[in-house]
């Protein structure tokens, strides 16, 4: 008798999709391998990994054929571990654009209406209203969104909603809804020089990892608002905080960091001018039953030998 493919569940689902996955799936062993004793015990025989599994750990993992990542992103080290190996990975890619998109202009808003510095006056309770000066709206600016993958589009949708003028990069430049113009990676700098804010939603790769520099920051225009719902590493965070303290970045609006948690004595604390929040613009999607019923029908289509949505290309990142 041919045994069960193991289904290891790395990641947190919800409970009515974990009573699914249960009932609907006889044919596979479900395993909670979110201890991670438990999950070390049983990947070498692990046919299915839900969530992201820890790296070291895949080297024993002989059984694997197909990993479904709970997240967007994929991690640089994942890739590099799966270079080469007869390992199909799948992400969430499509289901976080409307949500991280309603953040990223969250974040926006807030700078512009110096929201932020209100919320630290309420604290005070100061009542101030020196804080108007500097205010702005987002209508007559522009945009500059850089990566304009399904998050980047979402954040171009809102954006000409409210006015503005949208600018955009992807890795290949087309016609794109809501996008009043699209340049390619090599003419990011010429896209910058004219946005008013910018936003990352870029993916992590090895081509865009560190890729907004120096260079970049100068461009930019003094007073220019800087939005990252991406990933933290994607600007040099080094130039970022000196673009700040000289004040050629007016403000951040920031909820992804090169180290995550951002340290308790990093300097992007004590800035008033920047917003931070601990990497849960995605999270409205994250702890609902979206990712899990996207992977039961991913895990449908599995066990009928049919192709998997939202297959990610190892070699490029995303």
């Amino acid at each position: 008798m041919t045994a069960k493919p193991q289904v290891l569940l790395a990641g947190w689902l919800h409970d009515t999709t974990r009573e699914r996955l249960k009932s609907e799936f006889p044919q596979v062993e479900v395993i909670d391998g979110r201890d991670k004793a438990l999950l070390e015990q049983r990947i070498p025989h692990g046919t299915v990994i839900y969530g992201t599994p820890p790296v070291q750990l895949l080297l024993q993992a002989k059984a694997l054929r197909w990993i479904q990542l709970n997240s967007a992103g994929v991690s640089l080290g994942l890739c590099d571990a799966l270079q080469g190996a007869d390992i199909r990975v799948t992400n969430l890619a499509g289901l976080y654009g409307p949500t991280i998109a309603e953040h990223a202009l969250g974040l926006m808003l807030m700078l512009a209406r110096n929201l932020h510095r209100a919320m630290r006056q309420q604290h005070d309770r100061l009542w101030s209203r020196d804080i108007r000066h500097g205010l702005g709206d987002l209508g007559d600016k522009t945009v500059g969104v850089v990566g304009l993958g399904n998050i980047g589009q979402h954040i171009a949708r809102l954006c000409q909603a409210f006015g503005m003028r949208v600018l955009g990069t992807r890795r290949t430049p087309r016609t794109t809804p809501c996008v009043d113009r699209v340049y390619g990676p090599e003419k990011t700098t010429e896209m910058l020089a004219q946005a008013d804010f910018v936003v990352v939603a870029a993916p992590l790769t090895r081509e865009t990892d560190g890729m907004l520099g120096q260079a970049d920051f100068e461009a930019m225009k003094r007073g220019v608002y800087f939005v990252n719902i991406s990933r933290g590493r994607i600007a040099r965070e080094d130039v970022l905080l000196e673009a700040l303290r000289s004040g050629h970045v007016a403000g951040a609006g920031l909820d992804v960091f090169a180290t995550e948690p951002l340290p308790a004595d990093h300097p992007l604390w004590e800035m008033a001018h920047v917003v931070i929040t601990p990497h849960f613009c995605g999270d409205t999607v994250n702890l609902s039953a979206q990712p899990g019923e996207l992977f039961l029908r991913n895990l449908r289509a599995w066990l009928d030998g049919k192709p998997l949505g939202h297959v990610v290309d190892i070699s490029r990142g995303y």
